[in-house]
């Protein structure tokens, strides 16, 4: 009898046309969490995807836990608002050196937006405790290439229109705020550019300590950044096969903004959800069931269903029990990215394996 083991394969379709490649936040690392090096100082450009507007500016900063200044990131006490990471700088400050009044945020998209789509913008942010003031004019700009001209870049860039920006003064240091809004691309912007573009006599503030004074300044924490097309279609992904026990993974790759975007529900009980996010991985019932995924990008609201089909998809009528025991098992079927072929026992004379599509 063959020495009982299990070999375990999985089979990557890359589905080129697939709703699931979809973008969903076309902002790259929204989140902040993926970093380079930590052995560095603690500027923006070790948080991959991220740089000061001129990409190389250290005027704006990165607090994470591999640089031990999250919570306690040198101008205040702030946990991240989801994982562990966020960006900092100063939004406004007329006591700072000429040429570090201001920081910025770029971000490199994932790609080119699409002209006349609308898009649904929100960013989180949260003033630093050492703070002096409050400001409301946070705003995002979405941009070409022409970015790569500006050279001063820590002083009000008052020439750039942000197409989202706050018009509420934050002040609030312990919570996050949501700065959110919709534009209509024109078919270049490629970059995206998160500050406060307003002069200093421009800018909407007011004095929330007098701890620092006289100094004059708003340190701004930003989490959570996302681009989202209004027009995205729900997707709860393909009816799926599978044995129950197993596991599968329905709806959309998890992102920032989506992810807070999307409630699923079974369809036996539409009171209570069962998860929050753009997917999930989710354990296959004994019994048929159908999902539903609720999704609301600033307002507009779209669902749609999945059936996970409770199925003991294999091969073992197909085997000689004798020669191989419980032989083989494929599943799901039909399979939308991944096919799963286990072997209950395995020996490299006993099998010719072919997948056709």
């Amino acid at each position: 009898m063959y020495k009982r083991t299990l070999l375990f394969i999985s089979i990557f379709l890359w589905l080129v046309f697939s709703s699931k490649s979809q973008i969903a936040n076309y902002i790259s690392n929204g989140s902040f969490e993926e970093h380079y090096n930590c052995n560095f100082l603690p500027y923006i450009y070790y948080s991959k995807y991220w740089r000061g507007i001129d990409s190389i500016s250290g005027a704006a900063g990165y607090a994470a836990p591999c640089y031990t200044n999250v919570p306690d990131n040198g101008f205040g006490f702030q946990y991240a608002r989801g994982g562990n990471s966020y960006g900092l700088t100063d939004f406004y400050c007329t006591t700072c050196s000429p040429n570090l009044s201001r920081g910025y945020f770029r971000n490199r998209l994932k790609s080119t937006l699409i002209a006349g789509k609308t898009y649904c913008v929100k960013f989180w942010a949260n003033i630093g405790n050492n703070s002096t003031y409050g400001i409301a004019n946070m705003g995002a700009y979405f941009g070409d290439n022409s970015l790569d001209t500006i050279t001063k870049c820590n002083i009000p860039l008052t020439y750039i229109t942000p197409q989202v920006e706050g018009t509420t003064i934050v002040t609030d240091t312990l919570n996050w705020t949501l700065i959110t809004g919709t534009f209509v691309a024109n078919g270049t912007e490629k970059h995206c550019v998160i500050g406060n573009f307003k002069s200093d006599a421009a800018t909407t503030k007011t004095m929330i300590s007098t701890t620092y004074s006289p100094n004059i300044f708003c340190t701004v924490n930003i989490d959570d950044v996302s681009c989202i097309p209004l027009d995205l279609p729900a997707y709860a992904g393909p009816d799926v096969f599978g044995i129950p026990g197993n596991t599968v993974y329905i709806g959309r790759p998890q992102d920032v903004g989506i992810d807070e975007a999307c409630t699923w529900y079974n369809l036996s009980n539409t009171t209570t959800p069962i998860a929050n996010a753009a997917g999930f991985t989710h354990t296959i019932a004994a019994i048929t069931q159908t999902y539903m995924v609720k999704q609301d990008i600033c307002g507009i609201i779209k669902y749609d269903t999945v059936v996970v089909y409770a199925s003991a998809v294999g091969l073992n009528e197909y085997v000689s029990s004798s020669e191989v025991e419980n032989g083989i098992r494929v599943y799901p079927n039909p399979a939308n990215s991944v096919i799963n072929v286990e072997f209950l026992v395995f020996n490299k004379d006993a099998y010719k394996v072919e997948i056709i599509n």
